[in-house]
Parts: C-alpha cells; sequence; structure tokens
C-alpha cells in the first residue's frame, strides 16, 4: 500500500508508506498532522482514513484529468485535420481510432482509492466493494472546509 497525504495548510504531498504510523510535520509549512494505518480490512482494502479517519472513500482511475483532457483536444485536432486534408469521410474513423486508443489505455490503468474529507490516495491496496465512483452528494458534506481549506 502506498497513501499519498496533502497537507490542510498549504496542500503539498507527501507518500507514506503503512509502516510510517505516528505523528508527522508538513516539510513546507510544518503543520502537525498524524497517521495511523490500522484501518484495513483483512482482505486488504481500505475501511478508516489513516489520516482523517473518516469512512468515507470513492474510486477512480489513476490518471491525470488535466492530460486526459489535452488527448481528448489533440484527438479532435488531429481529426478535423485530417477530415480537411484527406476528406469529411475520414473525420469519424479517426475518432473511432482515438477512442479505442483511450479505450485501451483505460483498462490498464488501475483505481485509486480516494478519502472524501482529506483527499488522501490509496493505490496499491485491494478494491473495497463499498467503495463506489465519485458523488457530488457524498462531497458536498465535505465541500466548505475543503473550499476553506484550499483558499488558505
Amino acid at each position: 500500500m502506498r497513501a499519498r497525504h496533502y497537507c490542510p495548510t498549504c496542500v503539498r504531498a507527501r507518500e507514506h508508506s503503512p509502516s510510517e504510523s505516528g505523528d508527522f510535520r508538513c516539510e513546507s509549512c510544518g503543520e502537525p498532522y498524524s497517521a495511523n494505518f490500522g484501518g484495513t480490512a483483512p482482505d486488504g482494502s481500505i475501511e478508516r482514513c489513516a489520516f482523517c479517519g473518516h469512512r468515507a472513500f470513492f474510486v477512480q482511475k489513476d490518471f491525470d484529468q488535466r492530460v486526459g483532457c489535452l488527448l481528448l483536444a489533440v484527438s479532435l485536432g488531429l481529426a478535423l485535420l485530417v477530415g480537411w486534408r484527406f476528406g469529411w469521410i475520414w473525420f469519424t474513423p479517426v475518432l473511432l481510432a482515438t477512442v479505442l486508443v483511450d479505450w485501451i489505455v483505460a483498462r490498464r490503468i488501475r483505481a485509486v482509492t480516494i478519502c472524501y474529507r482529506c483527499d488522501a490516495e490509496y493505490r496499491d491496496i485491494p478494491l473495497n466493494p463499498r467503495h463506489r465512483g465519485y458523488d457530488p452528494h457524498v462531497a458536498e458534506r465535505y465541500a466548505e472546509k475543503k473550499t476553506v481549506r484550499r483558499m488558505r
């Protein structure tokens, strides 16, 4: 298991392993925080957040969304270029080819479990069947605290 904690004050990330339980300080701002990796299920999946103690998690693909949007824009630009240069009959096949490439890439990328409250990320663990995709209704419970934290 690998866990990434984000400082609530300066939003700087730090990687942790389960052997690093205890009290820590942010390397950037000195804000204290603690980690307790005892909240795992018998199958190794995460049950309780090691940093905030909450049980609300969601699962998503471990892929940078900015890169995904860039790839989407590049594929659209490529399809437009090919359609303009070689005839608009080739616009749709180019888009379908990029959809196929995107599907292959998405099948190979593993999932990451993320805490709704503190945004801690857990990698290389079995997925808990109770954790679903991102739900804005659940995230709304923690939105005010996150907004205040990120405005500092």
